[in-house]
């Protein structure tokens, strides 16, 4: 038993250290002396995920917890892996096993949680994440699923008190510090903190495309189409830059009437993303306002979709493009629509982006140096099943 004990943690070390062929050697070979070996197959089971050999791993995990069945961890890593296989409902039973076997396993309510909200089940959702949070108050992923929930479900004062509660157990997290300014009007910044942004769209960057899509996204066409139709786009080779290019959905549209094509982002994971298309000729992690700074009239046009949502005052962006714009230049960019009445210029929304009023955007542009704005009123994305409406502005540099 002691020389197996020794084998086990050896494959376990070798496993954790990302040595996977002795790891897996480690395994196999417990594994044929002692095939029943509860620990070996679940651990092996592991190793198959990391493989990418999912199906194997569901045997072997199966075998795992049919011979010990009272491991909560055994149970919660097979329903992982029958959830990347989109076997939802036998992932769910796994779980659920989980935590009936150990009810404060936090890893295991939470992706309960996770598969209830795919599965349009918000309620069971939140009771799932709250039961998280009564096992784990610094499970971060926790608070902020049951924020967007409640968002979602259009409580966002119940939403708010749950960032406050988040701020209290990490009082520097960007997220639950924007959020909650967000959601209860209280403290709001001028402009999303560098760090929230960074953050959140890193989060957000494996699933970023696909989401965007089932929101009929329409920032980047209708940019296209604008610069196309009234700014002569297309007509000759331009030096263009993507600011706030995300995972580049503006940079596919805009690469074949650009001379030079230039991609800058605050998030490494959207930029990771980006550059797997390889339309760029360079992309940078910089704040795009310093970036534009940095490159006095080096652009024919400044393409901005969505990015300048997460600024309230737009007087520092509006100068910064301004300044890295050539003569006859064009700042292009779209926003979300604060109604014309409103007595804010512009308003922090309970999702977390700014809304802008059409005069004070036009009043910006024209105080930064513009000679003249072009805007329209577009419907941006859906969103909660309801149109996102906002400006599609063309800004222009005198010739």
């Amino acid at each position: 038993m002691p020389a197996e004990k020794s084998l086990i943690e050896t494959a376990i070390k070798l496993h954790q250290a990302g040595r996977l062929a002795e790891a897996e050697t480690a395994y196999l070979r417990l594994l044929r002396e002692r095939p029943n070996d509860a620990d070996a197959l679940h651990f092996l089971g592991l190793l198959r995920v990391h493989q990418g050999r999912h199906e194997n791993a569901i045997e072997f995990m199966q075998r795992s917890v049919k011979i010990m069945p009272r491991n909560p961890h055994a149970w919660n890593n097979l329903g992982n892996v029958l959830l990347a296989e989109n076997r939802q409902d036998e992932a769910e039973a796994a779980y659920m096993r989980a935590t009936n076997l150990n009810p404060k396993l936090a890893e295991a309510w939470f992706n309960i949680g996770l598969l209830c909200r795919r599965k349009r089940r918000p309620e069971d959702a939140l009771k799932c994440f709250r039961n998280v949070l009564d096992s784990n108050p610094r499970f971060s992923r926790a608070y902020e699923m049951l924020g967007l929930i409640l968002y979602r479900l259009g409580q966002p004062g119940h939403a708010a008190d749950v960032y406050r509660k988040w701020l209290e157990v990490e009082p520097d997290n960007p997220i639950a510090k924007h959020m909650a300014a967000a959601t209860s009007g209280e403290d709001v910044p001028e402009r999303a903190n560098d760090r929230y942004v960074s953050k959140m769209f890193d989060g957000f960057a494996s699933s970023f495309d696909v989401a965007l899509e089932g929101l009929d996204y329409a920032a980047p066409r209708l940019l296209a189409d604008a610069l196309s139709q009234r700014a002569g786009f297309g007509e000759r080779g331009f030096d263009v830059l993507d600011a706030g290019c995300g995972t580049g959905l503006c940079g596919v549209l805009l690469r074949s009437s650009a001379k030079t094509l230039l991609g800058v982002d605050l998030s490494p994971g959207m930029l990771a993303k980006a550059r797997e298309r390889n339309i760029y000729d360079e992309l940078f992690e910089s704040e795009l306002c310093a970036f534009m700074r940095s490159r006095p009239e080096a652009f024919d046009i400044v393409n901005c979709a969505d990015t300048l949502c997460y600024f309230g005052a737009l007087e520092e962006a509006g100068a910064a493009a301004r300044a890295c714009l050539r003569p006859g230049g064009v700042f292009a960019f779209t926003l979300e629509a604060e109604p014309a009445d409103s007595e804010h210029r512009y308003r922090i929304q309970s999702h977390g982006r700014y809304a802008h009023r059409a005069d004070y955007v036009n009043e910006v542009a024209l105080g930064a140096g513009f000679a003249s704005v072009d805007m329209e009123a577009v419907v941006l994305r859906k969103e909660r099943g309801a149109d996102v409406n906002g400006h599609l502005v063309l800004a222009r540099v005198p010739t």
